[in-house]
C-alpha cells in the first residue's frame, strides 16, 4: 500500500533510528525504497545489513550525488506501492505510523491527491521539543497554500502522496543544482488535487546543524535557478502581501546569484 521513500546522503549515523521504526511497524504494509545520493561513508554496507535482517522490504540503490529532488524522481520511478511517502533519513516514525495512514485512507476519495500529517519536533532522546500547528481538528480538506497562507497552520508536514500522482509532478533537474523547496511540488498538486489533513503526529524530526533549513544561504547561492523558480511560481499565487514582499526579495537575490554563477561559470 505504501511505499516508504528515503533520500539519504552520510547519514549512516541517523539511519539505524529510522530503520528502527520501520521494522517495529504495527503493520507491514509497506516497502522502503532508499536513494543513496553518492555517500561516501557506510551507509551502503549499513543498508545491506538492513535488507540482510530480512525484517521489511528494501530497495536499495546508489546514483551518483545529484542532490535530494533527482532521488525522489528515481524513488517515484521504483515505487510499486499506492501512496508515496517521503521520510528523510535523520527522520523517523511513529511504530503506529502505517497503522494511522491506513486506517485514513480507507475512506478518502479517489480523486483526492493524498493525507497529510503533522511533523513532531524532538529532542537527541526523543523528548518532543513541540508539534506544529494543529490542523484545527479531526481533519480538513484542502491545499497547502490555503493551509498556510489562509488558515496559518505553519510548520513542516508529513505529505503521503498518491505515487500516480507523485508521476505527474516530478521536480525540476537543474544542471549544476540540487535543490528547489518540495513545496514547489506540493503547491503545485494543490492547484488541482484536494489533500487530506488529519491532525495526529507521527512523523519525528531534529534540525540538525548540516540540515537544509540551517544551509539556506549556502542553498540559494548554490540553487538559484531553482530557488528564482520557486519564489517566481509563489509570486503569481494569492497569499498576503508580506510573503509576496519577502518572495519578492528572494526572487532578486536568486536573479543575482544566479547571475553570478553565470559570470563565473
Amino acid at each position: 500500500m505504501i511505499t516508504v521513500f528515503t533520500p539519504t546522503y552520510n547519514r549512516e549515523n541517523t539511519l539505524r533510528r529510522l530503520y528502527k521504526s520501520l521494522k517495529n511497524q504495527t503493520v507491514k504494509n509497506f516497502e522502503w525504497i532508499v536513494v543513496d545520493d553518492g555517500s561516501t561513508d557506510g551507509t551502503e554496507k549499513l543498508i545491506q545489513e538492513f535488507i540482510d535482517d530480512d525484517e521489511i522490504p528494501i530497495l536499495y540503490k546508489k546514483v551518483k550525488n545529484g542532490g535530494k529532488m533527482r532521488a525522489i524522481n528515481i524513488g517515484v520511478s521504483l515505487a510499486s506501492k499506492e501512496l508515496f511517502f517521503i521520510v528523510d533519513s535523520d527522520d523517523y516514525l511513529n511504530e503506529k505510523a502505517m497503522e494511522i495512514i491506513e486506517e485514513e485512507t480507507v475512506t478518502l476519495p479517489d480523486d483526492y491527491a493524498g493525507v497529510v500529517f503533522r511533523k513532531v519536533e524532538v529532542f537527541d532522546n526523543g523528548k518532543i521539543v513541540r508539534e506544529n500547528e494543529t490542523f484545527g481538528g479531526a481533519q480538513l480538506d484542502s491545499n497547502p497554500i490555503d493551509i498556510f497562507y489562509n488558515k496559518k497552520i505553519l510548520g513542516d508536514k508529513a505529505e503521503i502522496v498518491r505515487t500516480s500522482i507523485m508521476r505527474e509532478y516530478p521536480f525540476p533537474e537543474i544542471e549544476d543544482e540540487k535543490f528547489i523547496p518540495e513545496g514547489y511540488i506540493w503547491n503545485q498538486i494543490g492547484e488541482n488535487y484536494i489533500f487530506r489533513y488529519i491532525d495526529r503526529g507521527i512523523y519525528f524530526y531534529q534540525y540538525l546543524e548540516d540540515g537544509y533549513t540551517r544551509r539556506f544561504s549556502e542553498i540559494i547561492k548554490n540553487n538559484p535557478k531553482g530557488l528564482k523558480l520557486y519564489y517566481g511560481y509563489m509570486l503569481k499565487k494569492k497569499i498576503p502581501i508580506k510573503n509576496k514582499i519577502k518572495f519578492l526579495i528572494r526572487f532578486f537575490q536568486s536573479l543575482y546569484y544566479d547571475w553570478k554563477k553565470e559570470r563565473k561559470g
